[in-house]
């Protein structure tokens, strides 16, 4: 099978899923096609691509969040499918122990919102959305970074944070050459101080944002992952996202920037006076 994606963090960007849905389709029954569409209901340009790729290729399972799309407790999720045999299979997989507080979340809260409450849900994330991208900028501009471009991704969004980076290598000593293990050293050193940025951010009640420092490594098993978390082996910037997701409200993403703007200042004192007490 093929799994292909429609939403994911800054700054990736959907996959071309009518592409690769008319793909297996010409591979017939060898090819199945699975789609991970977690935010992507609440997105009207992604949910208009899937009905392409099902209508000129093939989609056997599309897969979406409760939690992400609906206001309810992580755990739940969507199977949906233009094949009526799949859904029926599905549904005839045994659950085992599992709980079906994510079935009774979602009933209760679609009982409650009805279908004009969470149309003005979409609507609030929509209005939110013209301003959030540059509210965002600003902020990171005030600390010398920038917003990442990624008009194809239209809620989860990016700031870099090469300025941190930055000042924590320049407080190191010497200048470790390029293949030196001293080198490798110091990017982990810079990488684990930067993700100590997202762990400030948690502790002031900001929840759900991503921090992703250069040259992070990770190792599972036999194999060693470099640039982990970013997508790729060698993404040119430090960087963090923030989701403009349903459900959030003006008011929170102001309180969000207020806090950011902080910590971004706090962090910055904190290296500043570890780097004068080290000289």
């Amino acid at each position: 099978a093929v799994i292909t994606t429609t939403s994911c963090f800054a700054p990736r960007v959907s996959d071309k899923v009518d592409a690769v849905a008319k793909l297996c389709q010409e591979h017939d029954e060898s090819v199945a096609h699975v789609i991970n569409h977690a935010y992507g209901l609440q997105c009207a340009k992604t949910c208009k691509l899937i009905n392409r790729a099902a209508t000129i290729g093939r989609v056997d399972a599309i897969i979406c969040s409760t939690d992400k799309n609906f206001l309810v407790p992580v755990g739940g999720a969507i199977v949906l499918s233009p094949n009526e045999e799949m859904i029926q299979g599905v549904s005839q997989i045994y659950a085992g122990r599992a709980s079906s507080s994510p079935m009774v979340d979602l009933f209760i809260t679609l009982l409650s919102m009805g279908m004009n409450g969470y149309k003005q849900v979409l609507h609030n994330r929509l209005e939110i959305l013209h301003k959030f991208p540059k509210m965002l900028s600003d902020v990171a501009q005030r600390h010398g970074e920038r917003l990442l471009e990624c008009p194809a991704n239209t809620i989860s969004f990016g700031i870099t944070l090469d300025t941190l980076g930055q000042m924590l290598s320049d407080g190191e000593e010497g200048s470790p050459k390029e293949g030196d293990e001293g080198l490798r050293k110091q990017q982990q050193a810079v990488a684990k101080d930067i993700t100590s940025f997202g762990a400030m951010l948690f502790s002031r009640c900001v929840s759900g944002t991503r921090v992703v420092p250069r040259h992070a490594r990770k190792k599972m098993g036999q194999y060693e992952f470099q640039g982990f978390g970013s997508s790729t082996n060698d993404y040119p910037h430090a960087y963090m996202t923030a989701a403009c997701a349903v459900g959030v409200d003006a008011g929170e993403i102001n309180e969000f920037l207020k806090r950011l703007d902080k910590t971004l200042k706090d962090f910055k004192k904190k290296k500043n006076r570890k780097a004068t007490k080290g000289t």
